[in-house]
Formats: C-alpha cells, sequence, structure tokens
C-alpha cells in the first residue's frame, strides 16, 4: 500500500516497498489494519507515536489479509527494517515480509513549513 500523499497530511514515508519490518527499542504496540490510513488514525491515537511501519507479515496472522502496523517512538529508516521473516509458523510455513513501509509524522512549523518529528 502507497502511503497517504495528501497535501496537508503531516505524515512522510522514509521508506516504501520493502521486504523486511523495523523492530528497535522505542517499540509502542501493534495491531491489525485494514489501510495506511487505518495505522495513521492508531498511531495518532497513542501517546509519544511518530513513526509507524505497515506490512504484510505473510503465512502469520492465520492467514489474515490484513497489514500489521507496528508503532514506535522514534523515527526509522529501512536501515531500521532488519525483521524479514523467517520464524516458523505452528502450521509448518515459514513467515515472509512484503510490502513494508515507514512513515514518520512531521509538524507544521512557523510560516507553514514542515519539518519531521525526529531526525536521522
Amino acid at each position: 500500500p502507497k502511503p497517504p500523499s495528501h497535501p496537508s497530511n503531516p505524515w512522510t514515508p522514509t521508506f516504501t516497498n520493502g521486504t523486511c519490518a523495523v523492530q528497535a527499542d522505542d517499540y509502542l504496540t501493534y495491531g491489525l489494519v485494514d489501510t495506511v490510513d487505518d495505522c495513521e488514525t492508531m498511531c495518532t491515537g497513542v501517546d509519544g507515536c511518530v513513526f509507524f511501519n505497515t506490512y504484510h507479515d505473510n503465512n502469520a496472522k492465520d492467514g489474515s489479509t490484513q497489514l500489521t502496523c507496528a508503532l514506535f517512538s522514534k523515527c526509522h529508516d529501512q536501515k531500521d527494517a532488519d525483521n524479514c521473516g523467517g520464524q516458523t509458523e505452528p502450521d509448518g510455513s515459514i513467515n515472509f515480509i512484503t510490502e513494508s513501509a515507514g512513515i514518520a509524522r512531521s509538524s507544521n512549523g512557523v510560516f507553514g513549513l514542515s519539518f519531521l518529528a525526529c531526525s536521522f
């Protein structure tokens, strides 16, 4: 799924179409969602969330087609996406990650300028 691209959208993609998910110490929580916009809404509702990672965790989640939405308190980029799956599921299949996207919150600054809530 493509990250939202609304002109006044306070979110900025840091990577798209990855094959690994972010795993980091600032992990907050996760949920299953239908769309990237749903994950954005989830992050907005969690204190401290400034970044989310959506992805398909294939062969996991009992065959669900929903996106995994992982929330974090710091920004991340492609180098932090190092969980590429490979775990054996109860049915013996091996999970793998597709369509991983990282999206960071930006803030409106003076004179309408935009900046990322965290820097790399």
